[in-house]
């Protein structure tokens, strides 16, 4: 993962200060303590934007978003906002945007705005974003006398000895590094640091350049004039496409950042909401597992009724004292104090008893793994997951199940995979709810239904329209493949995918979601 550097910030302001500049604050919004939102308006322009401003130590940066990426990122609006947010409303909201300013050398955008205070004094307010890696921070301080109103992360001597930061004390810069600006410098200066290809003695005496861009740049060129000559127009703001490439391309640098780190937010996002989701299942797929790893052994039950078939019939060798009974190679022990009969009559009852402890073991092995194949269908569905929604979906299923407790369910609508295929329409379920549904609703009888044999899958349904004839094998074959990819096969060899007709399906009663039987199969193995 690339760092959001001092040029893409400076690419950032370049690029977007006719447009922040003079612009109104008609919203603010704080979604994490990471994270603000700050709706604005270009009158001249008659445009409205999101300014997107991230201080996350992992991945700090700024941009504008829209609905698309702030899905991505999974915002989510509090409806009680944290103290900092409503002190930037009462300073900001509704503020023009009278000066944007880039700190030289440095990770810091201030954004300035007049305030007029209950009596109709005029202040001027300035809001400090710094992307500063795990130092990031967005401050409030009026711009007149430094004084700090309020920060989002406070910093007391305790955390820092060299920069404190918190309402009421002074705002100063941090400390700045000192470093070369390589506009001010002579190719021998830089020939002199840069003739051994050091990348890391680069970015460490010159501002700007990160050691993941320079590494970018010295492919390209071999000739140190040429990385020299080209490294000086990009600071000046030339050769602006190759930094867009760098971070992946776009239009512009703004579309470039939220493209990349939106993905990044993305992926890291689902992967803690699916591991969440996995440790609400732990506990009981660990005891489920234990459960049907006991064996289950007839033979001891078997041996009590033998053993009493065996005193009934030599019943009249026994004597009612008799300590044993031998027949053979067995040894049968007797109780002293019992007739020959009782003695019958108590292996008997062992055996009754020991039948029903059989009987209801095997039904709760049996439970059990049902049940297992019902969690295991829904880890895989959890690992399978490429969106949140799917993800809220999985969620209120835990909910219904009562692995989650105390939560309100959340209303997601069902999306499902649709796949047009030559003509024919194929689609795809992503968990238990939507497995459901498409056998549910969607599944004619005439359709083809696809699964796994014997392992995790989506369902994966082929509808048949009245006018269509069977479908061919290519056409069976990619549904199979479908099913494949949508299973816990998909990384494996060959395996076995059976289909067959939607109504030759059944849901038995008191079953789990999404769980049917079938018959009447057919297997393609892919």
């Amino acid at each position: 993962m690339y760092n959001f550097d001092s040029l893409s910030l400076k690419y950032f302001y370049l690029e977007n200060k006719d447009f922040i500049s003079g612009s109104i604050v008609q919203k603010i919004q704080l979604p994490s303590r990471h994270e603000i939102i700050l709706n604005i308006r270009n009158l001249d322009e008659g445009k409205n934007k999101k300014l997107y401003i991230n201080i996350n130590p992992k991945y700090p940066h700024i941009c504008f978003i829209d609905e698309k990426t702030m899905n991505l990122r999974d915002i989510k609006i509090p409806k009680s906002p944290p103290m900092f947010c409503m002190q930037l409303r009462k300073y900001l909201n509704g503020s023009k945007i009278k000066d944007f300013n880039l700190v030289k050398y440095e990770r810091i955008l201030e954004l300035y705005f007049d305030y007029f205070d209950e009596i109709g004094s005029l202040t001027q307010m300035c809001l400090a974003l710094e992307f500063m890696g795990k130092h990031s921070n967005i401050i409030l301080y009026n711009s007149k006398n430094k004084i700090i109103i309020g920060s989002i992360h406070n910093i007391s001597q305790d955390k820092s000895s060299i920069r404190e930061i918190y309402g009421g004390i002074n705002y100063i810069y941090p400390p700045q590094k000192q470093k070369l600006d390589i506009l001010q410098t002579s190719y021998s200066t830089f020939y002199e640091i840069a003739k051994n290809k050091n990348i890391k003695e680069i970015s460490n005496n010159f501002y700007y350049f990160n050691q993941a861009l320079l590494s970018e740049i010295f492919k390209k060129f071999e000739n140190i004039e040429d990385i020299f000559s080209f490294l000086q127009n990009l600071q000046n703001y030339q050769n602006k496409e190759f930094l867009y490439d760098f971070w992946g391309g776009g239009s512009n640098i703004s579309e470039v950042i939220d493209n990349y780190f939106s993905n990044i937010m993305f992926f890291e996002i689902l992967d803690r909401k699916k591991q969440k989701l996995k440790k609400y299942l732990t506990n009981e797929y660990k005891k489920l597992q234990k459960t049907t790893q006991n064996e289950l052994d007839y033979s001891k039950v078997e041996n009590y009724k033998n053993t009493a078939d065996l005193i009934m019939s030599y019943i009249y060798q026994i004597k009612t004292g008799d300590k044993e009974l031998r027949v053979d190679k067995t040894t049968i022990e007797l109780d002293t104090n019992l007739t020959p009969s009782d003695n019958a009559q108590k292996y008997y009852a062992l055996y009754k008893k020991a039948k029903i402890s059989y009987e209801h073991n095997k039904t709760r092995v049996e439970a059990a793994k049902i049940k297992l194949e019902y969690f295991e269908s829904i880890i895989f569905n959890i690992e399978n997951a490429a969106d949140f929604e799917t993800l809220e979906e999985i969620k209120n299923e835990l909910i219904e199940i009562g692995l989650i407790e105390n939560t309100k369910k959340e209303d997601v609508k069902t999306n499902l995979t649709h796949i047009n295929y030559k003509g024919w329409d194929i689609y795809i379920g992503k968990n238990n709810k939507q497995n459901d549904y498409l056998v549910s609703k969607v599944a004619k009888s005439e359709d083809l239904w696809f699964h796994g044999q014997n392992f995790p899958s989506s369902h994966v349904i082929l509808k048949i329209p009245n006018n269509k004839k069977e479908p061919k094998a290519d056409i069976l074959e990619y549904c199979a493949k479908l099913t494949k990819e949508n299973s816990k096969a998909k990384t494996g060899g060959k395996a076995p995918i059976i289909y067959t007709k939607r109504k030759n399906l059944k849901k038995p009663p008191d079953t789990y979601l999404g769980y049917v039987t079938y018959k009447n199969e057919k297997e393609i193995v892919i």
